[in-house]
């Protein structure tokens, strides 16, 4: 399919350099990688009337966040001549008839006009996402294993989001193609998190996926922009943006990187089998006849322990989680799972790394989580005005945070190239949390990512594996 000049735009050199000076500014590029081309895809001309979607509190939460990264590692043993002429114009095109549904991606979070605490995302005739399509002369295979990285090898696969303008516009996507000829490529997009979470950001990408591979009727339902029901209790709203915005440098600059120079990124899997073994084990030591061991609740006790234990904290420290929680479905009236945007609420734990350290510590671990999730099932939005100074109150802590999930079914994203042989979610270094995700090779397994020191890699694969050896 040919693209219209209003769906796709290549710019001008010295406007089309701004994915390559934003990433530059970020790292110093290997020589190995190379910027082919920029340009900028939109939905198709006159198919979106402008727009403007109001951010919910749910969004403001995430209005000084770092964006959510996500690098698809695909197969693919072809030159990237191949890839230019023969699948850059349908990736493309299928991209724009995608944004027609998720056009708010395309837009710019902004000011709402005339008030300065208000946000919107303001989509207008000629928005677009910035595409750029690189090549890279590095090792494909050992990029996209599971076992331990450095954290700069993929930081140049990662699409960069352009630098706010100076009206306070914030781009909210970004899309980068990286080519490893007659190897692979690795396809990232980068969403700012205001703009969505997680499960609308994947029912985006499995959208595109399926325009892109011919399997229009496998799509998933076009998304819902009705924000009439989200509730803003408390006046949680104003609260969040006199919170954040107070802080906002402050975060800003917390956000450069959490990674040191050394930081490596990894993943590790539980199988069904592990996740059997181990909601048997938890399930004989808690004594409460109400508690349920699920497959999540004992996916985050197990990673929970496994870092608390090769972070060596001192006994006493009180060492915390935080997670999400769909609030979708649980709010009243209840949103439908295609509503777009923010719709996640803050659950948090806490223990003494003792606790956690001990032959127990998994069991005392699922059993707070499990508590944790229970009261949020009874009340979602209880104490919500508060999530904001929570988090603040845990930022400096470092808390095990998680991002992703299992039901997202990220390795089902295939845009014609089969199923992606590793998915990574580089984001997780801005808050040093963890990514789960399906496990692509197993049924009912679950993948557990992480970006850490060397060191503290290098303890926590240790303690994981010896702890599986401890349930056979």
């Amino acid at each position: 399919m040919m693209m219209s000049p209003a769906m796709e735009r290549s710019s001008p050199a010295h406007q089309s350099s701004f994915i390559f000076d934003s990433i530059s500014k970020m790292l110093s590029l290997p020589t190995e990688f190379r910027v082919l081309e920029t340009s900028h895809v939109a939905p198709p001309p006159g198919s979106v009337p402008e727009s403007s979607l109001p951010l919910t509190f749910f969004d403001m939460i995430c209005l000084y966040a770092g964006p959510v990264q996500r690098v698809f590692f695909y197969s693919f043993p072809y030159s990237t001549s191949h890839f230019i002429d023969s699948h850059l114009s349908t990736l493309k095109s299928a991209l724009s008839l995608a944004l027609q549904d998720f056009y708010p991606l395309a837009g710019k979070i902004r000011p709402t006009h005339g008030s300065h605490s208000q946000f919107e995302i303001r989509y207008a005739e000629g928005d677009a996402v910035p595409f750029a399509v690189a090549e890279h002369d590095g090792d494909f295979d050992d990029l996209s294993r599971s076992n331990p990285r450095e954290y700069t090898r993929i930081q140049p696969l990662i699409a960069q989001l352009p630098e706010p303008t100076d009206d306070g516009q914030r781009p909210v996507m970004a899309v980068q193609v990286t080519l490893f000829p007659n190897r692979g490529l690795a396809l990232s997009v980068t969403v700012h998190h205001s703009a969505c979470d997680g499960s609308s950001s994947t029912r985006f990408l499995s959208s595109w996926a399926c325009r892109a591979s011919g399997c229009e009727k496998e799509a998933p339902a076009p998304p819902s922009f009705d924000r009439s029901s989200v509730p803003d209790l408390n006046d949680a709203y104003s609260k969040f943006f006199s919170s954040l915005a107070a802080d906002a440098q402050n975060m800003e600059s917390m956000m450069v990187q959490f990674s040191p120079p050394n930081a490596v990124i990894g993943t590790v899997t539980l199988t069904a089998d592990d996740l059997r073994k181990l909601k048997e084990m938890v399930s004989s030591k808690v004594n409460n006849s109400a508690f349920r061991c699920s497959n999540i609740v004992a996916t985050y006790a197990y990673a929970w322990v496994s870092l608390v234990k090769a972070r060596g904290h001192n006994a006493d420290t009180t060492v915390h989680m935080a997670f999400p929680g769909n609030c979708r479905e649980r709010i009243q009236p209840p949103l439908p799972a295609e509503y777009f945007g923010n719709c996640i609420g803050g659950n948090f734990a806490h223990a003494k790394a003792i606790d956690l350290a001990g032959e127990d510590g998994v069991a005392a671990a699922a059993r707070l989580i499990g508590e944790a999730i229970e009261q949020f099932k009874e009340d979602p939005l209880k104490d919500a005005d508060k999530w904001p100074e929570n988090y603040q109150a845990l930022a400096l802590q470092r808390p095990l945070s998680v991002a992703g999930s299992p039901g997202f079914k990220v390795y089902d994203v295939d845009f014609g190239w089969g199923r992606p042989v590793k998915v990574d979610m580089p984001s997780i270094t801005w808050a040093g949390a963890i990514s789960l995700s399906e496990s692509r090779d197993e049924s009912g397994g679950v993948e557990i990512g992480l970006v850490a020191t060397k060191t503290e890699m290098d303890e926590f694969l240790a303690h994981f594996s010896n702890g599986l050896k401890l349930l056979q």
